[in-house]
């Protein structure tokens, strides 16, 4: 008989009042990101400095002459190239006092990252290498639990085995 027992909790900041822009942390396989310029919260989201967030995803920035745009290249899977417009919106890239802005989630997602909001102020981004593989097990109460149901969550497996 094997017994699994999975629990989940979620940690992190609360956004209040209070709240400075120091606050919120993103983090990139376990390690932190570091920002000089920090992000900024701008139509209810986070931007953050594309320079050391590229850096830490392992991404090539690139600034066409003559264009409104920002070429990012790199990847989980294969080298691949993407165009990102200068514009007000998720997709788009901002230009503030000579800094170039992005929505993280954004980012990591087009070149193939896990995302996990652990809180309003604190965004981990993983390589899917780094990730646990996929399994589903009955919990104490019998009821199936799927692992997936728990990223971005602290968890604890539990597994107990009697032979």
């Amino acid at each position: 008989m094997v017994l699994f027992s999975l629990m989940g909790g979620q940690m992190g900041f609360t956004e209040g009042a209070g709240m400075k822009k120091e606050d919120f942390q993103v983090s990139v396989d376990a390690r932190r990101v570091t920002f000089t310029t920090p992000p900024i919260f701008k139509n209810g989201t986070w931007l953050v400095p594309l320079k050391p967030f590229a850096e830490q995803l392992g991404l090539k920035i690139e600034y066409p002459e003559g264009s409104e745009m920002v070429v990012l290249c790199g990847g989980v899977e294969s080298e691949l190239c993407v165009p990102v417009q200068f514009q007000d919106n998720k997709d788009g890239a901002l230009d503030i006092d000579g800094v170039t802005y992005v929505h993280p989630t954004h980012i990591a997602a087009v070149f193939g990252y896990e995302i996990y909001e652990a809180s309003k102020n604190r965004l981990e981004v993983i390589h899917p290498a780094h990730l646990a593989p996929e399994f589903t097990l009955p919990d104490l109460a019998d009821t199936p639990r799927h692992l997936r149901d728990f990223r971005g969550k602290k968890t604890f497996l539990y597994v107990w085995g009697s032979w």
